[in-house]
């Protein structure tokens, strides 16, 4: 019983690293498709402060798992690009939330767009069954997603 355990075990660990392999390469992939000209950083607090805000930049480094001065610096650098601005939080006066502005929900909605033609063009060159075996992966790769 323990070498069928072990076998197992290792069967999954195998899967478990190809499929990191597989992931890393679909992120790189996609991150070719930008030309808005951010970085993975700024893309991923927009992202963020979409998700959940108006939010405070503390709560957004925690959220990023970044410290406070990169918090402050990345907020900066997207108030310079017009895709945040601040706005004082309703509970405490003396704090200030960030929250997208209509350029930083177009810069996501446009950035959207291109990941998903490029993703679509890739798909177009499987065939049909591989295009089926994608969808039916599709709900295991959410549930993994999701609990990960």
């Amino acid at each position: 019983m323990s070498d069928k355990s072990d076998l197992l075990t290792k069967s999954q660990a195998h899967t478990a690293a190809d499929l990191r392999l597989v992931i890393g390469r679909l992120v790189r992939s996609m991150r070719q498709h930008n030309t808005s000209g951010l970085t993975p950083s700024q893309v991923s607090a927009l992202v963020t402060i979409e998700e959940f805000g108006p939010i405070r930049i503390s709560d957004l480094a925690t959220r990023e798992s970044i410290g406070a001065p990169v918090a402050t610096r990345l907020i900066a650098s997207l108030e310079e690009l017009k895709y945040i601005k601040r706005v004082q939080d309703s509970l405490d006066k003396r704090a200030c939330l960030v929250e997208l502005t209509a350029a930083g929900h177009k810069v996501l909605k446009h950035l959207r767009e291109e990941r998903t033609a490029g993703i679509n063009q890739r798909i177009q060159l499987l065939s049909k069954s591989e295009i089926a075996a994608l969808k039916a992966a599709l709900p295991v790769l959410d549930k993994l997603a999701r609990t990960i």
